[in-house]
């Protein structure tokens, strides 16, 4: 693994163990009750996106995390940020993203698309994977 390479998945994660430390907007979780909760509670933590919300914010404009705002997702293109270290998989990755493209990559993001660095291991519930994706419809102007 080259330099460049190590820093296009590193500087993500430095980003948000930044953000994490920051003292106006605390990111870190707070156990309470068995159950764990945003000291700030994200958009979106309890709609169909929660498991996303951990790494992508949900507002036009909003809070960087790990990933890029999915903030109209749905028909933008694949690998749209410039600024963003997308693994080489997603950043050679043509096209927009589709409903369908969605709904694979969400069901087996390494079938969808092999080399990808997403950690998601795949939404095996085809409901899910549908209400989550209409819900990302709504992420636009």
């Amino acid at each position: 693994m080259n330099t460049k390479t190590r820093m296009a998945i590193a500087l993500p994660m430095m980003l948000s163990l930044l953000w994490s430390c920051s003292t106006d907007t605390p990111s870190r979780s707070v156990r309470t009750e068995g159950q764990y909760r945003y000291a700030a509670q994200p958009r979106g933590h309890d709609g169909p996106a929660s498991g996303c919300v951990v790494c992508h914010s949900l507002e036009k404009d909003g809070p960087l995390r790990v990933a890029p705002t999915l903030w109209g997702i749905v028909g933008a293109d694949k690998a749209r940020f410039k600024w963003y270290g997308y693994s080489t998989a997603l950043a050679k990755a043509e096209g927009k993203w589709s409903e369908k493209d969605l709904d694979e990559y969400l069901t087996d993001p390494d079938k969808f698309l092999p080399g990808t660095k997403k950690t998601l291991i795949g939404i095996a519930d085809a409901g899910q994977r549908t209400e989550l994706i209409d819900f990302l419809k709504t992420l636009r102007d």
